[in-house]
Formats: C-alpha cells, sequence, structure tokens
C-alpha cells in the first residue's frame, strides 16, 4: 500500500478535466498520478496503489463502474477507496453526499463540473475513513 495518504490518482478521459483536478489537489497538498484511460488507470492502480481514486463514469474503453467493479476484485486495489466524478449526477441537484451504487456497495459521486470545495472535503473524509479503516496503519507511517 502507498504510504502517503495524500496520492490520489484520476482515472479520466478529459485531459483537460485533471489538468484542473491536478492543480486544485496539488494546491491543498496532495500528490496526484491521473490515467487517461479506465485500461491504463487499473494498472496504474495496481503499481502505484494510490490513497484514493477519483474515477469517471463514462469513458470510452472500460465504463467506470465495471472499472470499480475489477478494482474491487483484485487484492491490490480493493481497499482503495473510489469516488466517482459525473455527468450523470444533475450539479444543482448535488448536495455533496451523492452516491452510485454498483453490486450493493455504495461509492461517492460528485457531478461534473465539480465544486471545489465540496470535493475537497469529500477527499478529506475519504482518506480520513481509510486512515481509521486500517489497523495500525497509523503506527507505521514513517
Amino acid at each position: 500500500m502507498n504510504k502517503d495518504p495524500k496520492t490520489i490518482l484520476i482515472i479520466d478521459d478529459d485531459p483537460v478535466l485533471i489538468r484542473m483536478l491536478e492543480k486544485v489537489l496539488k494546491m491543498d497538498g496532495y500528490h496526484v498520478i491521473s490515467a487517461l484511460s479506465g485500461k491504463s488507470g487499473f494498472e496504474r492502480a495496481k503499481k502505484e496503489e494510490p490513497f484514493v481514486i477519483l474515477l469517471d463514469v463514462l469513458m470510452p474503453d472500460i465504463n467506470g463502474k465495471d472499472l470499480a467493479r475489477q478494482l474491487r476484485n483484485d487484492a491490490k486495489t480493493r481497499d482503495i477507496p473510489v469516488v466517482f466524478l459525473t455527468i450523470t449526477l444533475d450539479v444543482k441537484k448535488d448536495k455533496g453526499h451523492e452516491t452510485i451504487a454498483i453490486d450493493g456497495v455504495k461509492y461517492p459521486a460528485m457531478a461534473k463540473p465539480m465544486h471545489t470545495r465540496k470535493l475537497l472535503s469529500l477527499l478529506r473524509k475519504e482518506v480520513n475513513k481509510r486512515l481509521h479503516k486500517n489497523d495500525g496503519y497509523l503506527k507505521n507511517l514513517p
């Protein structure tokens, strides 16, 4: 597992959105890695083991929901929280606590274009949940 709770993987087919998110997340102290397709994102997640994944739902090669299933079924990536970023949610109705359910698992989701403060707040929650979920994790930090 990546020991840096500030490492975020963005998987989205929109390079402009990725650059915008990288800028915002880096300003908040995150280390950002990215992938422009579901396939490369899955490989990057297994190799880099980020702390949280921001995942687009609609991508040309692998649907984000199918990719979330692959991530959940792989031993190296199953514990990495996934947050969906999607145009399938109504921006006006997005209150910052939306979810997408896949096979009975609820994933946090945000509408695109997303509100920066809501996104940062959601990321902090996911990082904190993962930190507290992993027994002994805090003791093993350098």
